[in-house]
């Protein structure tokens, strides 16, 4: 990418909407410090094994993977720390709001208490607003494997400590084949109707039929998404009713969604008219930050400078912050970009 392009877009005040708290922060030495802290042996001792470990061929195997690191997540002390890393990794990026994914049903199975994580959230909130400058919301994800009864505990818990864990939605992730999103809509139903705003991943590894079984769950957006191009009557639904695909293309890579940059579906969403926006997913477990997928698409397809702005502006226009917040994200937004 040219220089002066990449010092632009850095400058810019961003947003970034699909990272996970777990997977997001479990680079190799904080990882290993939860473990210290908790009496846990991990199978790598430092970055280079590590690297080593993180290694898989598909999403389920990394799910595997994920549920090996994410062990090490026990405590209050944890979440803040975890919470906190995210806030320093990206005020390094200037993204200065981002909406991280925390999935309780991760570490719900073997008894973490859902207080200490509300407990850590809220220590990591005001850790990154007063030391990193960055606005942090959560978004409590269901493990799709989940039974219906215990999905629905989870967004009641979420309902009830909304204001002091700052959760502002619902998601879905974990597994898609075998576990489709409708088995769990009555729990959308249910956030739904207590104000939470609603999203899901899909079409990551269930192709299209999963990202049009997400939407019968009244979702507003797609984590993902990328292999929504092999429907044209998804494509244009997507496209007519502006719903915004989170893509992140290193992850997708890695996990063999596509077998190279050069095949991915980003330019076929982008010319269909479906907004996007870039993101970093599992950055420690992906080794990418959200700048390297930046620099992957436009080295690969040559978008230029307006279409890659316009995918950072989607990332404000369609986050689920509240308007005020909104309108003066987008001002601040475009007062950069006039000045650069």
């Amino acid at each position: 990418m040219n220089s002066s392009l990449y010092q632009k877009l850095l400058k810019l005040p961003k947003v970034e909407l699909h990272n996970h708290l777990e997977g997001g922060s479990m680079y190799p030495d904080l990882a290993l410090k939860f473990a210290k802290r908790n009496g846990i042996t991990l199978p790598f001792r430092d970055e280079t094994s590590a690297k080593d470990f993180y290694s898989f061929t598909s999403l389920d195997q990394f799910i595997d993977i994920l549920r090996t690191t994410v062990s090490t997540l026990n405590t209050a002390e944890d979440y803040a720390d975890a919470a906190e890393r995210q806030g320093v990794e990206a005020a390094k990026q200037n993204i200065l709001y981002h909406e991280l994914f925390v999935t309780y049903g991760l570490v719900s199975r073997r008894g973490v208490a859902w207080e200490a994580i509300v407990e850590g959230l809220e220590e990591g909130i005001k850790r990154n607003r007063e030391k990193h400058g960055v606005h942090t919301a959560f978004i409590c994800d269901l493990d799709r494997t989940l039974p219906e009864p215990t999905a629905l505990e989870h967004v009641k818990l979420a309902e009830r400590d909304r204001e002091k864990a700052g959760i502002i939605g619902i998601g879905l992730d974990c597994q898609e084949r075998g576990y489709p999103a409708i088995r769990l809509k009555s729990s959308f139903d249910y956030a739904k109707s207590t104000g939470f705003r609603l999203t899901a991943h899909a079409g990551e590894d269930g192709g299209p039929a999963s990202v049009w079984d997400a939407l019968r769950c009244g979702v507003e957006r797609i984590e993902h998404g990328v292999q929504s191009y092999e429907d044209p009557t998804l494509m244009k639904h997507l496209a007519e009713h502006q719903i915004l695909l989170t893509v992140c293309p290193i992850s997708n890579i890695q996990l063999k969604v596509f077998p190279n940059m050069q095949n991915h579906s980003i330019p076929k969403l982008v010319e269909a008219g479906i907004p996007i926006c870039v993101n970093s997913d599992d950055p420690p477990m992906f080794d990418c930050q959200l700048m390297d997928e930046i620099i992957a698409i436009e080295e690969t397809f040559g978008f230029g400078e307006d279409k890659l702005v316009d995918m950072l502006r989607n990332a404000i226009k369609f986050s689920f912050m509240d308007t005020q917040l909104k309108e003066t994200f987008l001002q601040n937004f475009e007062a950069t970009l006039s000045e650069n």
